[in-house]
């Protein structure tokens, strides 16, 4: 268990709500893990990843796809602005 796992398993959650939050994390971790290279960008994209779930889930937040868009959209806004190529002549 990793430090983003285990922020959302101590959370003050029902343990079928924090499976949950642990399943959406690993699916939002899924669909933006590729834009980070190396393991401390990593991890901290990770846990951005996880803190956004908890930040939704403390508001009430249980639909699983908005936690998962959320935090992923959350995570990827973090990185800024993706390059644009140069026109070339």
């Amino acid at each position: 268990m990793d430090q983003a796992e285990s922020l959302l398993r101590q959370a003050p959650f029902d343990r079928p709500t924090v499976h949950l939050l642990c399943r959406v994390l690993e699916e939002a971790w899924t669909s933006v893990r590729g834009n980070f290279a190396g393991s401390a960008a990593e991890k901290a994209g990770r846990m951005n990843v996880a803190d956004g779930i908890l930040g939704l889930a403390r508001a009430g937040q249980r639909d699983p796809e908005i936690l998962r868009i959320y935090a992923a959209t959350r995570t990827l806004n973090l990185l800024g602005p993706a390059p644009r190529k140069r026109a070339t002549a």
